[in-house]
């Protein structure tokens, strides 16, 4: 998949918009911009998952939350959470991400469920993590095969979530204290 000149357009128009306005994610979704207002259930699974990164020995420095991951060719990527290889510097581009978690921000979302699984899978991300509170349900996606992933794996909320990363690391991201969202 190739950026035309709209996509250009899309994505710049989407960054001055991220400069301007605060308390949305904002990012362009096939051919739309899509603003998301950040939910405290969202903020609080996502500070969960980056504690549970740490404790299970993940640097800092090493962790991203939604920050610019570039995809050549298509719309950018600013995941809830992104690990990262070891040393990896900006502009960060999706070949050092080691893992993306998104949390669900709305009821029937298909971003995160169908348009960011084929994209992150056709880049060669290692492991996407969605979690979703609607449903109280955890599904990690690994070994990238084309537009999709080899691997699934579904957790309920309160089981712990094991992140093996590409690089030999692991993740346990324990779900017991996620918060659902109706």
């Amino acid at each position: 998949m190739t950026m035309t000149v709209q996509d250009d357009i899309l994505a710049r128009t989407a960054e001055h918009m991220a400069a301007d306005v605060e308390g949305f994610k904002i990012e362009v979704i096939g051919d739309q911009i899509v603003m998301t207002p950040q939910s405290n259930i969202q903020s609080w699974t996502i500070r969960r998952v980056q504690n549970a990164a740490e404790a299970s020995g993940i640097a800092e420095e090493r962790l991203l939350s939604d920050v610019l991951i570039q995809f050549p060719g298509e719309p950018s990527r600013c995941p809830d959470v992104a690990i990262l290889e070891e040393g990896a510097t900006e502009p960060y581009s999706h070949e050092a991400v080691l893992a993306a978690i998104e949390v669900v921000s709305s009821k029937n979302d298909s971003r995160d469920y169908a348009i960011k699984v084929e994209q992150y899978a056709r880049y060669g991300v290692p492991a996407f993590l969605i979690i979703d509170p609607f449903r109280a349900r955890c599904t990690l996606l690994a070994r990238p095969k084309g537009d999709t992933y080899a691997a699934r794996e579904e957790y309920e909320y309160g089981e712990t979530v094991t992140l093996s990363l590409a690089d030999g690391s692991k993740v346990d991201i324990p779900t017991d204290k996620f918060k659902r969202k109706d």
